[in-house]
């Protein structure tokens, strides 16, 4: 197979670059997804937790984190403490 000229080359450069471009942006979007979900969730346990019906240890059994990161994720959403 003959070597590609330096025009053709730099053709397929600019896809290259072009789809690395996408994937990086699918990745960035997967990313705030994830954090969104994750703010979502921790809103939620905090909520669950101030209502009185669960412990953090509860939460911790639940989600199978440690208790002291639930209790370091939820506190800026907590509205009392325990």
């Amino acid at each position: 197979m003959p070597r590609p000229d330096k025009d053709t080359r730099a053709a397929a450069k600019a896809r290259i670059a072009e789809l690395k471009k996408v994937r990086d942006k699918a990745h960035e979007d997967a990313e705030k997804a994830k954090a969104a979900a994750d703010e979502v969730m921790w809103q939620a346990i905090a909520a669950e937790l101030d209502k009185g019906e669960a412990l953090q240890l509860d939460a911790a059994e639940a989600t199978a984190f440690s208790r002291d990161h639930v209790a370091k994720r939820t506190k800026q959403y907590r509205t009392t403490q325990d």
